[in-house]
């Protein structure tokens, strides 16, 4: 891991420490609590404002409380006819809960609630016969005169269709869902910080709540669709006709002992009805399934897949578009997901090699020119002759052919592709559940020693992945110490320190992370480590290149024909070494005048 390296982590971990300090709060609960139930609070808060269950549900000996299901080969859904409400989505496709190994049902029990209103009534209080029931389709028809007359449910794969047909809508009702999102991942909360409300709005694009927090949104233009996003499951709505005025909001469990609950999300909104045969139809489809972009994308909702955080601007669209298909690629003819790290690390670090050979020649000319740089700043060592000393400075650079921002290039083509990674094993799917070595699970933190307390900001387990990394980071950086040239001027810092120091922040930073990208950044160092040494053994002649350096010197080009741009900067330069130049002649007019004074 080279210089530029080191500086890309420092930005990634000053990024992200401000995030987790001032967006992310940290609940105060165990990083290894399984999902067993806590006793609820007495007085619960509502996410959504939802009618109780009263009036309409009176005592009925002619109706029989009835549970229907609905199944695929990827989802088990369960209807009541009380109320007509989802009661559980179970995936069936292989996706199994962490703790209880069974498979991942996306809310707790009776922990979801649909509500359709319509001139005040609510479906909530409805009560339903079944007129079909079947794997495929279902269809509840109402009891009493409640403006909710029939309800049709259909299932494709993780689809989810519901039409809703009433009677006076009078052209718009109203659509409420609740859900408490079940934890089922590792660590709670690594998955509650990944955990909050995605929307789409026509017109504006992807947005989303504040995850992992208390927050909320009004709803002010039409939204496409609206996504309980968890870190690698979601239970989504969408419209054709768009949600319109509401309101969304997400936060944590009121009671935090209880780790059954990952994050409480609701939906308040309002949604046009249209004529279809003389009947009054509201449609919604529901998602049920994992943060997958080819499942996700069989809905044909704009910006689906970017409810999977691969991060934003162009390190979302490296992500998106360059690493996921290399990942699905290699998954197609190798089995260990591990094996896949280490082949995108063997095949990325291939692709930057000639930047690491271009960064050492630069490291490499500029450590041969630190005896010429010292003799400059010993020639010009006050701070005013700061600009003399820059000019002599850049007048070397220029006459030994040394181009000074040559090892920042590399730097800044890396440092997307860095941050990139940073960002891709947390979000990856396919990374869940699949275990290498002593880790068994890639998009969870590995640990090979549980303690019996917890570390502030270390947790209360120890990563062998990132001790690996870290390990790794550091013998690099001893190797690597020779390479780097003490700071040549007074006040710049010494890159040298910062390479020292950088393996124990990685190795507090990265310790509950997932253990893919632990992996993945340890192959790097061991993979850079080599590459350095065949580039130092093989690729570059230290000689030649001081004979190079030498020989410019001897024989300087000449100068170019300065742009405009250069001129007016040369012009600059002048300018302020002109004035620099007067403001001591007058300090020194002033100092001398000073001691006149006090002679006399």
């Amino acid at each position: 891991m080279d210089r530029n390296t080191i500086t890309g982590f420092v930005l990634i971990f000053a990024m992200v420490i401000v995030y987790q300090l001032y967006f992310v709060p940290v609940p105060e609960v165990s990083e290894n609590a399984a999902t067993t139930a806590a006793p609820a609070p007495e007085t619960p808060e509502e996410v959504i404002d939802l009618p109780s269950a009263e009036a309409a549900l009176l005592a009925d000996s002619t109706y029989v409380s009835q549970t229907l299901l609905l199944a695929s080969a990827e989802l088990e859904v369960e209807i009541s006819t009380d109320g007509a409400n989802l009661v559980k989505a179970e995936l069936k496709d292989g996706y199994l809960d962490y703790w209880s190994k069974e498979p991942i049902q996306l809310w707790t029990e009776n922990g979801s609630d649909v509500n359709w209103v319509s001139r005040g009534e609510a479906s909530y209080n409805q009560r339903f016969d079944v007129e079909t029931s079947t794997p495929e389709k279902v269809v509840l028809t109402a009891r009493g005169d409640g403006p909710l007359r029939k309800l049709t449910y259909t299932l494709d794969g993780y689809i989810l269709n519901a039409q809703a047909q009433f009677k006076d809508a009078r052209g718009e009702v109203g659509f409420q869902w609740q859900a408490d999102g079940r934890h089922n991942e590792k660590g709670l909360e690594w998955e509650r910080q990944r955990s909050s409300i995605y929307y789409r709005e026509q017109g504006h694009g992807r947005d989303y709540l504040y995850e992992g927090r208390d927050d909320e949104a009004e709803i002010e233009d039409p939204v496409e669709w609206v996504a309980f996003k968890q870190n690698y499951f979601s239970a989504i709505v969408g419209s054709e006709a768009g949600f319109n005025s509401g309101k969304l909001r997400s936060l944590p469990p009121v009671n935090e002992e209880d780790t059954t609950i990952n994050m409480r999300f609701g939906m308040d909104v309002t949604l046009p009805t249209s004529d279809i045969d003389g009947r009054e139809i509201a449609a919604v489809q529901f998602y049920f399934g994992p943060n997958d972009v080819n499942a996700l994308g069989t809905t044909g909702w704009g910006e689906i897949g970017r409810v999977i955080d691969f991060g934003w601007w162009i390190f979302g669209w490296i992500n998106r578009n360059i690493i996921f298909w290399v990942y699905s690629f290699l998954a197609q003819y190798i089995g260990s997901a591990g094996l896949i790290v280490l082949m995108m690390t063997l095949l990325i670090k291939s692709v930057l090699f000639p930047i690491t050979w271009k960064n050492y020649v630069s490291s490499a000319k500029m450590r041969l020119l630190k005896p010429d740089l010292e003799t400059i700043n010993q020639k010009y060592p006050d701070q005013e002759d700061a600009m003399q000393r820059q000019q002599e400075t850049m007048k070397l650079y220029r006459d030994s052919g040394v181009n000074p921002i040559a090892g920042c290039i590399p730097q800044l083509i890396q440092a997307p592709l860095l941050y990139a990674m940073f960002r891709f094993f947390p979000a990856n799917i396919e990374l869940r559940g699949k275990s290498f070595l002593w880790a068994d699970d890639l998009a969870a933190y590995d640990s090979i020693l549980n303690l019996p307390f917890e570390i502030p900001f270390y947790g209360a387990h120890v990563s062998g992945f990132t001790l690996l990394m870290a390990g790794s980071m550091f013998i690099y950086a001893n190797q690597n110490m020779a390479q780097q040239a003490a700071p040549t001027q007074p006040g710049m810092p010494d890159m040298r320190i910062m390479m020292r120091i950088m393996p124990l922040f990685m190795l507090f930073f990265f310790n509950r992370y997932a253990s893919g990208l632990s992996l993945y950044y340890f192959m790097a160092n061991v993979v850079t480590i080599g590459q350095v040494t065949a580039v130092k053994k093989f690729f570059i002649n230290e000689d030649k290149i001081r004979e190079k350096i030498e020989a410019n010197q001897a024989t300087p080009k000449e100068e170019k024909k300065k742009s405009g741009f250069a001129q007016r900067l040369e012009a600059m330069q002048k300018e302020q070494q002109q004035r620099a130049e007067d403001m001591k002649k007058q300090r020194d007019q002033t100092r001398k005048s000073r001691n006149q004074k006090r002679k006399k």
